[in-house]
């Protein structure tokens, strides 16, 4: 069996409510396609950023490195990729291509073999704890808590939101100088996360996200703010998940620090190795697939971390690990896929379980992919 084809498909325009919308937000999605020569297709998306870039860089730079190849020698296809055809540039653009592939090997090697990923990996639970990601920024303060009620009345006690509502002056906002950064009001944050405690009450765990757009002194002045209300973790507070800086902020604060969700295995490492993270936040889309996620996991396991972060390729590797410990639901891409996928993995009482169905176990919805495709 070899690699004979790798096809991107371009979804737009999809629209998704989240609660209490009046109006369906439109999201995107570029799903990828590995195919073989006897007729096996492996299934995965493009994940991260620059998403045009990306989809260049798999079709006229890895695509002819890839034909040909044995599609189940993922180490060896990793190695070469990493290492050889490549070796200097790990990082975004590239590591975003070569994790949308990785993935895509994976689903083909759990096809071949008749058995789910996350067995393969090693199937250390087929169950596997979630969060919800709903606090979005539009929210006013009190839709915020009304659309945590609504998610505690649907049996989910884990709950997170974003705060730190930052822009880059000269990009958005023509005050200031291009690419620095301003950090919005942290009374109101204070206020939201108030809101959302005092509507849900103590039992519930909440979390917070500032998505890497503080400095050291603005991330400390939030986390003492945010310290009374019993946080189960503050997620990438620090621009550039700076591994040195996050490991001065959690000398500053009670509360544990979790990031890594786009980063690449090496800035994993560094994130573990300088004791920046109570938590190591993995996303197999960005990481290196399957193939580098599993070493950051077991990388993670040697130094007593969790995993957490999410998404329904992330399951797989949730579910492989012992130190698998919550698996992100985000309201709008778990929306998103459900339009784009037939048979995801159910959402009960704030748990995941695991199919046994070969690969990922994902079908696409190709009245979705009929109506909100384009060509890249």
């Amino acid at each position: 069996m070899k690699i004979a084809d790798i096809e991107i498909i371009e979804l737009q325009n999809i629209p998704v409510t989240p609660p209490l919308f009046k109006q369906p937000l439109r999201t995107a999605v570029r799903l990828l396609k590995v195919k073989t020569d006897d007729g096996l297709v492996g299934m995965s998306q493009i994940g991260g950023f620059m998403h045009f870039a990306t989809a260049a860089a798999i079709q006229h730079e890895l695509l002819p490195f890839l034909k040909g190849q044995d599609p189940l020698e993922n180490e060896r296809l990793m190695h070469q990729m990493l290492w050889k055809f490549n070796t200097r540039a790990h990082a975004g653009v590239w590591n975003f291509a070569v994790s949308a592939i990785d993935v895509a090997l994976w689903d083909i090697k759990g096809k071949f073999y008749n058995a789910p990923v996350w067995r393969l990996l090693g199937g250390a639970q087929k169950s596997i704890p979630a969060y919800i990601t709903f606090g979005l920024r539009a929210y006013s303060r009190d839709e915020l808590a009304a659309a945590a009620k609504h998610w505690l009345a649907h049996g989910q006690t884990r709950l997170k939101i974003q705060v730190g509502r930052s822009n880059i002056r000269g990009a958005i906002d023509p005050s200031g100088a291009s690419g620095e950064h301003r950090e919005d009001n942290p009374a109101e944050d204070e206020a939201r996360v108030k809101a959302v405690r005092d509507a849900v009450g103590d039992d519930v765990e909440l979390m917070v996200d500032a998505n890497c757009l503080m400095k050291l002194d603005a991330a400390v002045r939030w986390c003492k703010r945010f310290e009374p209300y019993n946080l189960m973790w503050f997620e990438e507070p620090i621009v550039h998940n700076d591994p040195h800086l996050l490991a001065q902020l959690r000398k500053q604060t009670s509360i544990p620090i979790a990031a890594g969700q786009w980063e690449n295995f090496f800035k994993l490492a560094d994130l573990v190795k300088q004791d920046a993270v109570d938590f190591l936040n993995i996303h197999v889309l960005s990481v290196g697939g399957f193939t580098m996620g599993m070493k950051a996991a077991g990388l993670a396991h040697a130094f007593n971390l969790p995993i957490g972060n999410g998404d329904h390729f992330d399951f797989h590797l949730q579910a492989a690990v012992p130190n698998g410990w919550r698996a992100e639901i985000h309201v709008n891409n778990w929306l998103t896929a459900n339009v784009v996928y037939k048979n995801l993995p159910k959402l009960t009482d704030n748990w995941i379980t695991l199919s046994e169905k070969p690969g990922l176990g994902l079908e696409i919805n190709e009245d979705a992919v009929k109506e909100f495709s384009k060509k890249p």
